[in-house]
């Protein structure tokens, strides 16, 4: 049944407001459909379950003959009724677009007193609050509509008055918006390795540089920077400026859009990173702490495992152990809890093995069973250096030979992953048979590992020749 997984999803309070809204002659008119409603208020719903037609014609119509029709009918009425309240729910919580409509109805009906309070309110309104991103940009293009459609009813010379800002902000909502969406079509179109058209993006990018003022709105100025930095990865002047903007965007974009703009330049950063130029760390390890600060990287009270690894990792790599330490434990409490344990032993041993403090390393790695790949695989290299370093050869050994299996045998792991560890193993292999004094032979190894594409671990072998 097309309704069960809407009301799966219901909160408590959902329950409560559809109630009424079933209740309502306005909404319904249908006793059948508020008698399907109770029923259903009362089942614990699972949205993959079936019921018969026969089955709930009797606890609608418990005394008429079966009529499938009927009963198909009262389930598509809550069906409709309960669409209804989702598109009201959605609608009622958005008070500017509340009252955008009412000044919508005032126009559409001549009541202009009612239209200019209205308007004049809800202009009050939107200049105080303090965002400014890119639906801000197309809220304003819609009320300029209304009062440009209000002159024109209204007639005389007023309507001449409201064309230009109806222009100016059509033309500033339109850019801001074609930019944001520029930037998420060029993510997906890398992910993809798809050629998409753009429609009127280039046109777009040499109005924005012919009128650098329109770069003074921060929504037009994060995207465009934005959009040049993910377009042309190998110069660095629009990061640059995406970066200097993120304190302004702070202040005037909404947690979940600033969010996707810090998203935006760390994957520049890795990008960068992955080419070697590791000057980038420390832009990605501000871009980390900013983040943090501003709280993008909490979403429904929760930072996600991999944001949380990826930030530390990022630390201990730039050596800033006491800032890590600090962020593994503030944070701690945070990570969603069936990973949160894994999660934080994980990168508490990582934090105590780059330290090379292996006797408070190894246990953590030895008696947990991370629930994820790419964390079996990163704990299991780890103790592969540690015993190395410490030189425990036949633990090592032995290791070396279960990793083996492991990666054999988990499907999970993909190709890129397995091809990096497989050679992982392989070269340390080689380079635990190798016998002291080997100049040569670890000269050959060594020009070998640099040659080979995709390797675990390639920098600590390389320290270790």
């Amino acid at each position: 049944m097309k309704i069960l997984p809407i009301l799966a999803s219901l909160s408590k309070k959902d329950w409560h407001w559809l109630q009424k809204f079933v209740n309502s002659p306005i909404y319904n008119q249908h006793a059948a459909v508020i008698r399907l409603f109770e029923f259903f208020k009362k089942k614990p719903l699972d949205s993959g379950k079936q019921y018969s037609s026969d089955f709930l014609h009797k606890k609608i119509f418990p005394e008429a003959p079966f009529d499938v029709a009927k009963t198909h009918h009262a389930a598509n009425y809550l069906l409709r009724c309960t669409e209804d309240f989702l598109a009201w729910d959605a609608w009622w919580q958005d008070e500017p677009e509340r009252q955008r409509y009412l000044l919508q109805a005032c126009r559409q009906r001549g009541l202009d007193r009612h239209f200019d309070e209205t308007f004049e309110k809800l202009e009050r309104s939107i200049q105080q609050q303090p965002v400014r991103d890119a639906d801000y940009y197309r809220f304003r293009y819609r009320l300029a509509f209304e009062a440009y459609q209000h002159s024109l009813q209204s007639g005389g010379r007023s309507a001449a008055a409201q064309l230009q800002p109806f222009s100016d902000w059509h033309d500033v909502s339109f850019i801001a918006e074609k930019l944001k969406n520029a930037c998420g079509i060029y993510s997906h179109k890398r992910l993809l390795q798809t050629e998409l058209d753009l429609g009127l993006l280039p046109a777009i990018l040499d109005y924005v540089r012919a009128r650098p003022a329109l770069l003074e709105h921060t929504a037009v100025a994060v995207y465009f920077h934005g959009y040049y930095a993910l377009s042309e990865p190998n110069e660095d002047t629009h990061f640059f400026a995406l970066k200097n903007l993120l304190e302004s965007a702070a202040s005037k974009f909404t947690l979940p859009e600033l969010r996707a703009v810090y998203l935006l330049g760390i994957n520049f950063c890795i990008n960068r990173i992955n080419l070697r130029q590791e000057n980038y760390l420390r832009e990605i390890f501000d871009l980390y702490k900013n983040g943090l600060e501003s709280g993008v990287f909490i979403e429904n009270s929760h930072i996600s495992r991999f944001t949380y690894t990826n930030i530390a990792l990022t630390a201990f790599r730039l050596r800033e152990f006491e800032w890590a330490h600090g962020f593994l434990l503030n944070y701690r409490d945070k990570l969603p809890e069936p990973q949160r344990q894994g999660t934080f032993a994980f990168n508490l041993a990582r934090y105590h093995c780059e330290r090379g403090d292996y006797v408070q390393a190894m246990p953590l790695l030895l008696e947990m069973d991370f629930d994820d790949v790419l964390h079996n695989l990163i704990a299991k290299a780890m103790l592969a250096k540690m015993y190395w370093e410490i030189n425990e050869l036949n633990a090592l050994e032995n290791l070396l030979a279960s990793f083996s299996v492991y990666l054999r045998r988990k499907r999970q792991v993909s190709d890129q992953l397995r091809t990096g560890y497989q050679n992982f193993i392989r070269f340390m292999r080689r380079l635990q048979a190798m016998p002291p004094g080997q100049k040569a032979s670890r000269t050959v190894l060594l020009e070998e590992i640099v040659n080979t594409a995709l390797v675990a671990e390639k920098d600590w072998l390389l320290r270790m020749l």
